[in-house]
């Protein structure tokens, strides 16, 4: 079963755990030349992006029910909705702190209570082990898991609590373990197991 609203989706959120790895990472996060640009500004782009892409996708579960109405199926869409709706808000509220150069704390804040949501949809998604098949359930809540420990990562450097770079490399894992999400969770190409 392809389900076109995951690779649309997920392949926006790449370009923001990318680029913004990147530039927490410190790659790149100078301007090239006194008084050029931000590129934390550019990195809010990357952001936007995400946003865009992963509302979309939660608009797309709700609107088309590709998986159907009915059953398990109705409300699996409605959890891929909701989590992809709560990235899809947190990623705007990055990318106006980004481009406007506001204060990143509060979106840090909002990362931190994203992290908390996404705990609390990590049973929720287990319990669609039997739609889903039960190695794919466990890789897809291991991706979800790793999300925790981003938005924790971010809350901690937009605090001080943390380094940036650290924030930086959990998004760059983040990056690599969403191509599960984006290929296979999908339906791009068939589970491995």
């Amino acid at each position: 079963m392809a389900l076109a609203p995951i690779a649309l989706g997920m392949t926006g959120l790449q370009f923001s755990l990318f680029v913004n790895g990147l530039i927490f990472s410190g790659v790149d996060d100078e301007p090239t030349e006194e008084g050029g640009a931000d590129p934390m500004r550019t990195a809010g782009v990357a952001s936007l992006i995400a946003a865009i892409a992963l509302i979309f996708m939660a608009f797309w579960f709700v609107v088309d029910a590709p998986l159907g109405t009915e059953g398990g199926a109705g409300t699996l869409q409605l959890t891929f909705s909701a989590i992809a709706g709560m990235y899809g808000f947190l990623h705007i509220g990055f990318f106006f702190a980004q481009y406007w150069g506001l204060d990143l704390r509060q979106v840090g804040n909002a990362a931190l209570g994203v992290g908390i949501m996404q705990l609390a949809f990590l049973p929720v998604v287990a319990g669609f082990a039997d739609l889903l098949g039960f190695a794919n359930m466990v890789a897809i809540n291991v991706v979800l898991a790793w999300y925790v420990v981003i938005m924790a990562a971010v809350w901690g450097a937009t605090h001080g609590r943390s380094s940036a770079k650290l924030a930086g490399y959990t998004l760059l894992i983040g990056f690599v373990l969403t191509f599960y999400l984006q290929f296979v969770a999908s339906g791009i190409v068939p589970p491995p197991f």
